[in-house]
């Protein structure tokens, strides 16, 4: 989703190449450029008329996570492929891969540094030896209409020790570590050489995040244990601990309270320990320091705590920031300049924006997906005519569709107490929420590829269990 480089990488390029990338458009279409692979940015590049716009998507990820996925695929339930759409796979769109740097707002141009490595100087002369690299330079990108969908960073609120030593969980590249490290404990639990302590040690499991990330993982980790870990390694039998720390009282606080109730009860009923009301103050290697507690020791710890802002949308001039840093845009979701005004023909959609009046949207999926459908309606309507232009036309407004969460065990949460669409029940726990969660999910995969796997790899792994024998690598 982030298609912004890190901030520490802005002073690793001493000066940029004045050259411009010329995407070429047929006829006189106009050049859409997308900064992002994310549920928003993908979702644009998906939908607008290609008939109309010459696309151009940037991001230094070459595919589309499908984020509900990815706990699912750090435990084997499913493969990582089946996490992931190729953004080359969009027909009639091209891809830049590389981290956006500056926009040019006046001049309409984006720069961009290559996320690819650098080449190797082949006119440096024709002798069979080996040559230094060039280094590899930023590039300009032109555009008639931009697209920010960088999306946000996994927040560590600062923490030390977060980011070196916790696990997140927003890419299938996270599970992929995350599955490796789950193998790697479970071999290193099952030496004959270290002590019980140290095995007991070895096994807990500490996910920090009580929100829908870290719920859902927490309930494929149960799953995964019960019906393949103690299968496989019956020495390990009940030795593995998995415990959920959330600052809050209480797990799922933007769900309604019998639901989040029921969701607590099945984790207790589960063996999975919730304790709210925990502050974390450091983390280690092996270790995490609780406020008021002290040290306990983990394996595995996966950190699910919200989001930050991207770096690149932090630094960007020339646009207006909230105090999250997050963009300000209109009802047309056009960001606004310092000086309240909205910036023609680009946009900002997806985590890294927020209304400049009104209410805070929730930075999910579901808001992204449906920023993407408007803006990509929006543009075809102005290539088209339909929308007499900038500023004109309805805003956009978020339907709340409700949200779901799978609890483990065959059984999931349902809320839509809070939801725009009628006629359905508000709260639904137990296993019909686990088959609404399932078949929503399945049909909201975005490739008939995908929607071909994933009900094989469930079904492969009710019958056969899940595989835990490849290298997560693979």
């Amino acid at each position: 989703m982030l298609s912004a480089r890190p901030a520490c990488r802005a002073c690793q390029l001493g000066r940029s190449v004045g050259r411009t990338f010329s995407t070429t458009p047929r006829a006189d279409k106009d050049k859409l450029v997308v900064l992002g692979s994310g549920w928003a940015g993908y979702n644009v590049a998906r939908q607008v008329d290609k008939s109309l716009y010459d696309v151009t998507v940037v991001s230094p990820r070459s595919h589309f996570s499908f984020t509900p996925f990815l706990a699912s695929a750090a435990v084997g339930t499913l493969e990582f492929r089946c996490t992931t759409e190729p953004i080359r796979g969009i027909k009639e769109v091209k891809y830049a891969q590389g981290w956006a740097n500056t926009i040019d707002f006046d001049a309409k141009k984006v720069e961009v540094e290559p996320a690819v490595p650098a080449m190797p100087d082949f006119d440096a002369d024709l002798a069979n030896t080996p040559h230094p690299p060039v280094e590899k330079g930023m590039y300009k990108l032109d555009y008639d209409k931009l697209v920010i969908a960088v999306g946000a960073y996994s927040a560590s609120f600062g923490i030390p020790g977060v980011a070196k030593h916790a696990h997140f969980l927003k890419d299938v590249q996270d599970s992929r570590a995350i599955r490796m490290r789950l193998l790697e404990i479970l071999e290193q639990a099952s030496l004959p050489s270290i002590s019980q302590s140290q095995r007991e040690n070895l096994l807990r499991i500490a996910i920090v995040g009580g929100g829908p990330t870290g719920v859902e993982f927490s309930a494929e980790l149960h799953d995964f244990v019960e019906q393949d870990v103690y299968r496989l390694y019956p020495h390990l039998k009940g030795l593995v601990n998995i415990t959920l720390y959330d600052v809050a009282p209480h797990i799922l606080l933007s769900f309604d309270e019998s639901l989040r109730d029921y969701a607590e009860r099945k984790f207790k009923r589960n063996g999975v320990a919730v304790r709210g009301g925990s502050k974390v103050l450091a983390v280690g290697e092996d270790w995490l320091e609780l406020d008021g507690i002290g040290r306990e020791a983990f394996g595995l710890l996966v950190w699910s705590t919200g989001l930050s802002a991207n770096p690149f949308v932090e630094r960007l001039e020339g646009v207006s920031h909230d105090d999250k840093t997050k963009l300000l845009v209109t009802p047309h979701l056009n960001p606004v300049n310092p000086a309240g005004q909205p910036i023609p023909s680009v946009y900002a959609i997806g985590d890294n924006a927020t209304p400049a009046s009104g209410d805070r949207l929730p930075a999910t999926a579901q808001v992204a997906s449906q920023m993407a459908k408007y803006i990509s309606k929006r543009l075809n309507g102005i290539a088209t005519g339909e929308v007499e232009g900038e500023g004109k036309g309805e805003g956009f407004e978020w339907k709340n569709r409700g949200s779901m969460v799978f609890v483990g065990d065959y059984r999931a949460v349902v809320d839509r107490s809070a939801s725009s669409v009628s006629g359905i029940r508000a709260r639904i726990s137990g296993l019909v929420a686990w088959v609404m969660w399932r078949s929503y999910y399945m049909t909201l995969a975005m490739g008939w590829r995908n929607k071909l796997l994933v009900p094989m790899y469930w079904t492969l792994a009710i019958f056969f269990g899940r595989d835990i024998t490849r290298k997560c690598c693979s």
